[in-house]
Parts: structure tokens; sequence; C-alpha cells
């Protein structure tokens, strides 16, 4: 088995690869844990997209790992593209939490401060399982051939 590997770091202006079958190893620089309250199982990594206001709702893409400020209903026409999403305030019952678990990607709610901690473009890891939200400025991606 032959593996490809790319390190990719978020100040260096890289563009996030195709996540198809990659898998990740990751390097932590900053390693920052917050603890919230899980809302749906799973656990995925990605870049962050930050949104605290309605507009910011279209900076959203395909893989992208949403963090805002509330489970808005708004967020619902996007959670498809998304890969995980977190929030600062909320329940596990909100409109968008709901949609997570439909859509079945994790999300993690009641962690103050989330918009401000996490820049747009940074790499999260999502764990809706445990409720923990990990912000890493660094992520190592591998191909297994």
């Amino acid at each position: 088995m032959k593996t490809e590997s790319v390190q990719y770091d978020q100040h260096s202006g890289e563009n996030t690869p195709d996540m198809g079958d990659f898998r990740s190893k990751t390097n932590d620089l900053n390693g920052k844990i917050k603890h919230g309250k899980a809302a749906s199982a799973g656990v995925a990594m990605g870049r962050a997209v930050v949104i605290t206001k309605d507009e910011d709702i279209s900076k959203v893409k395909d893989g992208s790992v949403i963090i805002s400020k509330t489970a808005s209903p708004k967020l619902a026409m996007v959670l498809e593209k998304a890969i995980a999403i977190a929030t600062e305030n909320g329940s596990q019952a909100a409109n968008s939490m709901v949609f997570a678990r439909v859509y079945g990607i994790p999300a993690v709610v009641g962690i103050p401060g989330l918009t401000e901690i996490i820049k747009d473009g940074d790499f999260v890891r999502v764990d809706g399982t445990n409720g923990n939200i990990e912000i890493r400025k660094s992520m190592t991606l591998y191909r297994v051939k």
C-alpha cells in the first residue's frame, strides 16, 4: 500500500483539496478544544465558514463546516452542502439541528464565543457524538493508493 502525503496550512493560501478518498492525519498546531452539547452524531473535519449575519450564508460551499451564532432556520437552506455545523446558541431541537440529523452531518450546539475564536478558513474537527469542536491550524491529508 502506497500513501501520498500533502501538507495544507490555512495561512498558505492553498485551496482545500477534494476530500474524495482522502483520510486525514492531523498535525495539531493549536488543538484548542471547546465543549458543547451533541446535537447530531458523527465526526467531520474541514474548513470553517463563519456565519454572523444572513449575508454570510452565501459563503457556504460544498464541504464547509458551518460555524454560527445560532441554529437559524435559514441555515437549513445550505446544510446539504455542509459536512458539519457548530453553533454558540440553540438546542438539539432547533430546526437546523433537526436538518443536520436528516442530512447525517455532525452538529454541536452551545459553545459560547465560537464565532470569535474560529475564523473563516480555520481547519476544525466537529465531534457531534461527544459535543466537541477542535480547532486545528493545519492538517495533513493522505490518500491510500
